[in-house]
């Protein structure tokens, strides 16, 4: 990555007064309570790309405001550092607890930061196997209220839904993947590519509602370029951002998981519109996605407002755990 007003006629309102003068006032409305916190369970192939440690930034950030309880994080790529990465900025952020996922027969990649995370910050986590994580999880969470954020490859979606969809339907509320580009790419994405077969199997068949978020979003998107003046000398985020672009560099490449993430926590929040009702998304067998007719269940995210977005994402990226300016909402 909203009601109908009702006018009274002037002799009713006239007969309400009237009324109101005969019995006590009403007391007043209690006053809008926030919104329970989302259940989500994250899924990244962590270890290459900026944005994906953004993303962990922006959902542990949002997690210190309540907004969101983080079940999970799982790796979807096949990285011998990851977990011990993921589990590394968890414990920077307070939260040592959060189960870690690694995959079995994914992808093979290159990994540009999870060792270095592995090697300089504590970490004591036991990473289990995703899939068999996800199913306890899903297992122990009320009917219809998690949330999975895929912002990497779709192995481990894939492996669970040839698994027990059946699970997944009754427990996963809806997913949100990034990945693709829309209404139609024009050449294969990286998330789609990282693992074909699996890609294309999730798009046709996961059995939640699904809302996909682009290419083209976070290439109109730039964050993170304050950490290193927001966030402390030892900051995992802060080491990640000096280490793929140097502390005084802006980084111009975009910015994709975490706009799946926001919308996954925050939803439209006046920056995204929902489009694609009456359709659902293709792939072809060379990685090319499109949207075509036919399916109810399936939307994808149009950017509405690039800039306040930006602002929103800076917003949780750039706030440390501990800070005392933490703000409520981050648009």
């Amino acid at each position: 990555m909203r009601l109908a007003r009702f006018v009274l006629a002037p002799l009713l309102a006239a007969g309400m007064v009237l009324a109101a003068g005969a019995a006590s006032a009403s007391p007043p409305a209690p006053p809008a309570q926030a919104p329970p916190p989302v259940r989500l369970i994250v899924d990244s192939d962590f270890g290459q790309w900026w944005d994906d440690m953004a993303a962990l930034a922006l959902v542990h950030a949002a997690a210190d405001t309540g907004r969101v309880r983080i079940l999970a994080i799982m790796s979807d790529v096949d990285n011998p550092w990851n977990a011990a990465g993921l589990d590394a900025v968890n414990t920077w952020y307070g939260r040592p607890d959060i189960p870690i996922g690694v995959p079995a027969g994914a992808t093979s990649v290159e990994e540009n930061y999870s060792r270095l995370l592995a090697q300089r910050y504590p970490h004591a986590g036991h990473p289990s196997d995703a899939v068999g994580l996800y199913r306890r999880l899903l297992r122990a969470q009320p009917d219809h209220s998690v949330t999975i954020v895929s912002i990497g490859a779709l192995t481990n979606l894939a492996q669970l839904a040839r698994t027990d969809a059946a699970l997944v339907a009754r427990k996963v509320a809806r997913t949100v993947i990034m990945g693709g580009a829309y209404p139609r790419a024009t050449e294969p994405e990286w998330n789609f590519g990282l693992d074909l077969a699996a890609t294309r199997q999730v798009v046709a068949d996961w059995p939640t509602r699904t809302v996909y978020d682009g290419f083209e979003i976070g290439a109109r998107v730039f964050v993170g370029n304050r950490v290193c003046a927001t966030h402390p000398a030892g900051s995992p985020v802060r080491a990640v951002f000096d280490l793929l672009y140097g502390c005084g560099n802006a980084q111009t490449d975009g910015t994709w998981d975490p706009t799946a993430m926001y919308y996954a926590i925050y939803g439209r929040d006046h920056v995204y519109a929902l489009a694609g009702a009456g359709g659902h998304n293709t792939v072809t067998p060379d990685g090319l996605n499109a949207w075509v007719p036919g399916g109810h269940h399936q939307r994808y995210l149009v950017l509405t407002d690039a800039a306040r977005l930006t602002h929103a994402i800076d917003t949780l990226v750039d706030t440390p755990p501990g800070a005392t300016n933490r703000p409520t909402t981050p648009g």
